[in-house]
């Protein structure tokens, strides 16, 4: 990994646009096999940043997801206390074996099992006074995923650039204000349905849909459905 930090530096600094260089992370982290990804915005200016604009990569299972939205795991979220205390790199599965966990964190530590994201890593990223986020990285049906400190750190450092320069596009591009039919369509994704079953309940084609949606991806600057759902809903 540590003869890849400089290349993957260099050519993100030629990636412009926000949507770009997050297919590029996700495949970049892929050749060392992780392809379970969460890059979770926890605090800006000291204030915890809405569930809205909290998740600029998300590839974590579905199943997970709908969970996470459906149980309000958000706030509550042992993941994201973590990476608030910590400055290094933890293994997520260390989460259950603390004490202090309250009944809705236990529940979350058990739907983080059967997803099969708790042998994942938390790394912790920084770019702000008052800013926290973190990065969960994981490899599907991986028993376990260890590291060695040299790893977790060049693990880290390959996440902090990826922090750093999605922060630096954002602020050049702002979001796109999405129109209400786009929205609409947002929570309709969101509760899982279908573009065919979008096109029913809004009485329109599927093709008008499917245009509505990659609207949106550009808009919001995603690429993936559940993205698009957790950023602009």
């Amino acid at each position: 990994m540590r003869d890849d930090i400089d290349a993957f530096i260099q050519d993100t600094l030629y990636i412009t646009e926000r949507a770009a260089l997050k297919r590029y992370f996700i495949e970049f982290m892929k050749q060392y096999g992780f392809d379970m990804i969460s890059y979770h915005y926890v605090a800006d200016n000291f204030r915890k940043i809405p569930i809205e604009t909290a998740f600029p990569i998300n590839t974590l299972p579905a199943s997970w997801n709908e969970a996470y939205i459906e149980s309000d795991y958000f706030e509550i979220d042992p993941v994201a206390e973590e990476a608030r205390k910590n400055a290094l790199p933890f293994y997520i599965a260390e989460i259950a074996t603390r004490s202090n966990l309250t009944p809705e964190q236990m529940s979350f530590v058990e739907d983080l099992d059967a997803a099969g994201i708790h042998n994942s890593i938390g790394v912790p990223v920084y770019a702000r006074p008052g800013e926290i986020a973190h990065f969960c990285i994981g490899k599907r049906g991986a028993k376990e995923v260890k590291l060695s400190r040299a790893g977790l750190l060049e693990l880290q450092a390959i996440c902090q650039h990826m922090h750093i320069r999605y922060n630096e596009i954002t602020e050049k591009k702002p979001v796109q204000k999405l129109s209400v039919r786009e929205l609409q369509v947002l929570e309709l994704i969101a509760r899982g349905k279908s573009n065919a079953s979008i096109s029913t309940v809004l009485g329109v084609s599927p093709n008008t849909i499917d245009t509505i949606v990659r609207r949106c991806f550009e808009k919001l600057g995603v690429s993936s459905r559940v993205e698009a759902a957790l950023t602009g809903v």
